[in-house]
Protein backbone atom coordinates (compact mmCIF):
# COMPACT_ATOMS: atom_id res chain seq x y z
CA UNK A 1 0.00 0.00 0.00
CA UNK A 2 1.63 3.44 -1.34
CA UNK A 3 1.19 5.83 1.14
CA UNK A 4 1.34 9.36 -0.62
CA UNK A 5 3.58 12.15 1.35
CA UNK A 6 2.41 15.26 3.08
CA UNK A 7 2.61 18.40 0.90
CA UNK A 8 4.24 21.27 2.52
CA UNK A 9 2.12 24.38 2.47
CA UNK A 10 3.11 27.97 1.01
CA UNK A 11 5.37 29.81 3.61
CA UNK A 12 7.45 32.88 3.77
CA UNK A 13 10.11 31.06 1.45
CA UNK A 14 8.00 30.63 -1.39
CA UNK A 15 6.21 33.92 -1.23
CA UNK A 16 9.84 35.54 -1.43
CA UNK A 17 10.48 33.45 -4.62
CA UNK A 18 7.38 35.01 -5.79
CA UNK A 19 8.71 38.68 -5.42
CA UNK A 20 12.31 37.57 -6.89
CA UNK A 21 9.73 36.40 -9.88
CA UNK A 22 7.52 39.37 -9.84
CA UNK A 23 9.49 41.96 -9.36
CA UNK A 24 8.22 45.27 -10.31
CA UNK A 25 8.24 48.87 -9.28
CA UNK A 26 4.59 48.24 -8.39
CA UNK A 27 3.77 48.28 -4.62
CA UNK A 28 0.50 46.70 -4.90
CA UNK A 29 2.37 43.47 -6.06
CA UNK A 30 4.46 43.32 -2.79
CA UNK A 31 5.20 39.78 -0.84
CA UNK A 32 5.01 40.93 2.95
CA UNK A 33 2.76 40.47 5.54
CA UNK A 34 -0.15 41.35 3.58
CA UNK A 35 0.47 38.71 1.26
CA UNK A 36 1.01 35.77 4.11
CA UNK A 37 -2.77 37.27 5.58
CA UNK A 38 -3.92 37.02 2.20
CA UNK A 39 -2.85 33.44 1.93
CA UNK A 40 -4.17 32.34 5.76
CA UNK A 41 -7.20 33.82 4.69
CA UNK A 42 -7.51 32.10 1.30
CA UNK A 43 -6.45 28.66 2.39
CA UNK A 44 -9.23 28.91 4.80
CA UNK A 45 -11.95 30.11 2.32
CA UNK A 46 -10.56 27.05 0.40
CA UNK A 47 -10.26 24.63 2.85
CA UNK A 48 -13.97 25.36 3.95
CA UNK A 49 -15.03 25.32 0.31
CA UNK A 50 -13.86 21.13 0.55
CA UNK A 51 -15.74 20.85 3.28
CA UNK A 52 -18.87 21.72 2.28
CA UNK A 53 -18.37 19.83 -0.80
CA UNK A 54 -17.47 16.54 1.28
CA UNK A 55 -20.17 17.42 3.37
CA UNK A 56 -23.10 17.67 0.12
CA UNK A 57 -21.61 14.43 -1.22
CA UNK A 58 -21.43 12.66 2.06
CA UNK A 59 -25.40 13.76 2.34
CA UNK A 60 -26.92 12.96 -1.31
CA UNK A 61 -24.56 9.37 -1.55
CA UNK A 62 -22.21 10.12 -3.86
CA UNK A 63 -19.26 8.99 -1.56
CA UNK A 64 -19.27 7.27 1.71
CA UNK A 65 -15.52 8.72 2.76
CA UNK A 66 -15.92 10.01 6.01
CA UNK A 67 -12.54 9.45 6.66
CA UNK A 68 -11.35 12.26 4.38
CA UNK A 69 -14.60 14.33 5.46
CA UNK A 70 -12.85 14.51 9.34
CA UNK A 71 -9.64 15.04 7.52
CA UNK A 72 -10.86 18.12 5.62
CA UNK A 73 -12.43 19.66 8.69
CA UNK A 74 -9.62 19.38 10.72
CA UNK A 75 -8.26 21.42 7.33
CA UNK A 76 -10.09 23.89 7.59
CA UNK A 77 -9.85 24.36 11.50
CA UNK A 78 -6.98 24.64 11.87
CA UNK A 79 -6.62 26.84 8.60
CA UNK A 80 -9.06 29.08 10.96
CA UNK A 81 -6.84 28.90 13.87
CA UNK A 82 -4.19 30.10 11.52
CA UNK A 83 -6.21 33.06 10.52
CA UNK A 84 -7.14 33.94 14.03
CA UNK A 85 -4.08 33.80 15.58
CA UNK A 86 -2.37 35.92 12.77
CA UNK A 87 -5.39 38.61 13.02
CA UNK A 88 -4.42 38.62 17.06
CA UNK A 89 -1.06 39.89 16.22
CA UNK A 90 -1.27 42.06 13.82
CA UNK A 91 -4.30 43.49 16.69
CA UNK A 92 -1.77 43.50 19.08
CA UNK A 93 1.14 45.18 16.85
CA UNK A 94 -1.10 47.70 15.98
CA UNK A 95 -2.40 48.45 19.57
CA UNK A 96 1.32 48.26 20.98
CA UNK A 97 2.14 51.05 18.48
CA UNK A 98 -0.46 53.15 19.51
CA UNK A 99 0.47 53.42 23.11
CA UNK A 100 3.90 54.47 21.70
CA UNK A 101 4.92 58.04 22.80
CA UNK A 102 5.35 59.85 20.74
Amino acid sequence: MFIEPIQPLYGLQELNELNKNNNTDDKDNNFGFKAVFDYALNNYIDAENEVDQDIYKLSVGETDDLHNLMINTKKAEMSLDLFLQLRNKALDAYNEVMRMGV
